[in-house]
């Protein structure tokens, strides 16, 4: 493991980082379960380089209604050039994680989510909100865009969550999704026969994909 020394609003703090699957394995030997990075790199964690729609709804939504949700803030974005990637939280909901290329600083990329939200709001009020107010909440899907701030973090594909069950966080190709039946459906059992078939990572592409943060 590594740190790198951050500025923070009383001074420094180390934040620690792995560079490989030893590092991995260091943090599981000190019973790491869950791992939540930042959407930035450590060479440059002042620009982020990955934004994190997180898709919560309230009880008792349909998963057939979170699954149109995610498909939903997919086209949303495509229509103003953002090309995303869809993935399955462990939890209750969708994660749709969109890379940008570093040189937005952290207010500018959360801004964007937060106007960005808004519109989809804007659009079907009685299916989104983007207030995280669980009163405002009732019936509808909360479109987190608070992962998108300078300290926050997002919860990294293959984690286990803390959860009964331990599931996975499954990074999917998008027209895997119409296949799934809930945010947990992998078990550990059931994530290393899908990494022991998969013929290529799902999100293999993701990391070469250049695309610009939208301006306005």
């Amino acid at each position: 493991m590594h740190a790198i020394p951050l500025r923070e609003s009383d001074g420094e703090d180390d934040y620690l980082y792995v560079r490989d699957v030893d590092g991995v394995l260091a943090l599981v030997q000190m019973n790491a379960i869950e791992f939540h990075p930042w959407g930035a790199r450590v060479d440059r964690p002042e620009q982020p380089d990955r934004l994190v729609f997180d898709l919560d709804p309230d009880e008792g939504i349909a998963w057939r209604d979170i699954q149109a949700a995610a498909r939903d803030v997919r086209d949303r974005l495509a229509e103003i050039g953002l090309r995303s990637w869809v993935r399955l939280s462990g939890g209750k909901g969708l994660h749709v994680v969109v890379p940008i290329r570093c040189g937005p600083t952290w207010a500018q990329a959360k801004a964007f989510c937060e106007a960005f939200a808004d519109a989809m709001v804007a659009q079907a009020p009685l299916t989104y909100v983007a207030t995280a107010s669980k009163a405002r909440r009732k019936g509808r899907i909360f479109i987190d865009w608070l992962r998108n701030a300078r300290g926050a973090t997002s919860v990294a594909n293959w984690s286990l969550r803390a959860r009964p069950g331990a599931p996975v966080v499954m990074p999917l190709r998008w027209e895997e999704l119409a296949r799934t039946r809930s945010a947990a459906d992998y078990d550990l059992k059931k994530a290393l026969r899908r990494a022991a078939t998969l013929a290529q990572d799902p999100w293999h592409d993701l990391a070469a994909t250049r695309q610009a943060l939208p301006r306005g």
